[in-house]
């Protein structure tokens, strides 16, 4: 008994081999594909992550001067004093209090509007 290999079309190789390439292709595609979808929503979860924390580290900072401004109300009284002549227009008995409406603005002079060009002389 002899078993010689049964020859198979070259056409219907050529055709595997394609079909094999074809595939390897489309696999690759919708690897790469995947890959910058996933780094793009990862570059993107990094972004709000520091965002995240940068506005816990300011809750921070203004939880932290909150806290030091109760702390100064509870051991200062003239901390708590000036506070309220400041807020409030509290006065002692005995002081005259002015109150400027717009003092604010008048803290710095305006600045002085640009003089107008003068006419250019016609030319004789």
């Amino acid at each position: 008994m002899e078993s010689e290999p049964k020859s198979r079309n070259p056409q219907t190789e050529k055709l595997f081999l394609w079909a094999a390439f074809i595939l390897f292709c489309t696999v690759l595609a919708f690897t790469w594909s995947t890959y910058g979808d996933e780094t793009a929503r990862l570059a993107g979860m990094r972004a709000s992550e520091l965002q995240k924390e940068q506005a816990y580290a300011a809750l921070e900072r203004t939880r932290a001067q909150t806290e030091r401004y109760v702390e100064r109300f509870g051991r200062d009284p003239e901390f708590v004093r000036d506070q309220a002549r400041e807020r409030m227009g509290v006065a002692e008995p005995g002081e005259i209090v002015i109150r400027l409406d717009g003092a604010r603005n008048m803290a710095t002079p305006p600045k002085p509007a640009p003089a107008p060009a003068a006419p250019a002389q016609a030319r004789r």
